[in-house]
């Protein structure tokens, strides 16, 4: 009997210990998780300064040069020089026509003007003047040129000269051949190709009559492709049309260089206009998240924490956003505030932050 009362008070002894270490573990267990977790973030301190406002929209590129290449002459074409694509120089044969019709022609206006020189010669011979026609009176001297033909035979002559030239087709400026349909041995009807400047190009676009305050000639754009959209060409606007249109939109125009030669004939392109607004409080626009449909920031108060600020954004361009304050909600919003831009998108008014480390 007493080994038995000494083995249950043994067990009870026990089983006591083995409850007090249980309850210590689920205190500690429930103690980390009050423990609030530290939030890394970049932050950045709050200063007035230019923000670059601006206003997006698409347009399309146009030529500043562009005109279809014809023969003055018809005939059979002999050659073609280009090929889509080819980039050729000013006065650069594009195509040639057949000469052999236009060298007889010219053969026979040069021999009618030979002829013409002659008879020429004879009536004012017959009218009692030498070769010399200084002294010859003026009535007299027109007499002698349209018995003679000699006036129309200098028009045949040049004509004829002239149409041995437009045989060949040239470049009036530097370009790109684009459009060439053409084919050698046909006869040349209607345009060979086109040919365009592409060193530069007028964008077409068009702003709503609200943002017409933004622009002006002479200020500077932004142009991009749809294919190559981080790549920016700069253009300066040249017109801008009196007139709103039934859309409630004006249109511009900006000529752009095309520096990288990437630019095409009739390329559908981003056209960002920029206008400088000074003093602002300007941040980066991972600043702001959105909390119940608010816009807000978080400012570092200096001691760990995050600070819930309600503001409004003003203006916003393509990576930064322009705040105040938001009044509804009593918010402040000054300079030298230290903005949470990073790292922002779970935290909670008062969450823990640490200063991320560069």
């Amino acid at each position: 009997m007493r080994h038995f009362l000494q083995i249950s008070l043994a067990l009870a002894m026990l089983i006591s210990c083995s409850g007090k270490n249980s309850g210590n573990s689920e205190g500690n267990s429930t103690k980390a998780d009050f423990v609030a977790e530290k939030n890394l973030v970049d932050t950045m301190v709050l200063v007035k300064k230019d923000f670059n406002k601006q206003i997006i929209s698409n347009g399309k590129l146009r030529a500043v040069n562009k005109c279809e290449l014809k023969f003055f002459t018809s005939g059979e074409i002999e050659k073609i020089f280009v090929s889509n694509g080819m980039t050729v120089t000013k006065g650069q044969v594009i195509a040639k026509l057949n000469t052999q019709s236009a060298s007889i022609r010219l053969e026979q206006a040069s021999q009618r003007m030979d002829k013409a020189e002659l008879d020429f010669a004879d009536i004012l011979i017959g009218f009692g003047y030498g070769k010399d026609t200084a002294n010859v009176p003026k009535d007299i001297l027109k007499v002698a040129k349209v018995r003679s033909g000699y006036t129309s035979s200098i028009n045949d002559l040049k004509l004829a000269k002239l149409e041995l030239n437009n045989a060949n087709l040239r470049a009036p400026f530097s370009g790109k051949i684009a459009n060439l349909k053409a084919k050698e041995y046909e006869q040349s009807s209607g345009a060979i190709c086109t040919l365009i400047d592409d060193s530069a190009f007028e964008v077409d676009f068009n702003l709503l009559e609200s943002e017409i305050s933004f622009v002006k000639v002479g200020q500077t754009v932004k142009v991009a492709s749809f294919v190559n959209p981080d790549t920016f060409y700069r253009g300066v606007v040249t017109q801008i049309n009196p007139m709103v249109d039934d859309k409630g939109q004006i249109n511009i125009l900006a000529k752009v260089s095309n520096s990288g030669g990437k630019l095409l004939e009739g390329m559908n392109v981003k056209v960002l206009v920029e206008n400088l607004i000074k003093n602002q409080l300007v941040v980066p626009k991972s600043a702001v998240v959105m909390r119940d449909n608010f816009e807000v920031l978080f400012r570092y108060d200096g001691k760990g924490k995050a600070m819930w600020t309600y503001v409004n954004v003003v203006f916003s361009n393509s990576d930064s956003h322009v705040v105040a304050a938001n009044p509804e909600k009593n918010a402040e919003l000054n300079v030298n505030d230290v903005i949470i831009t990073s790292g922002n998108l779970n935290l909670a008014d008062g969450s823990n932050v640490e200063i991320r480390k560069r």
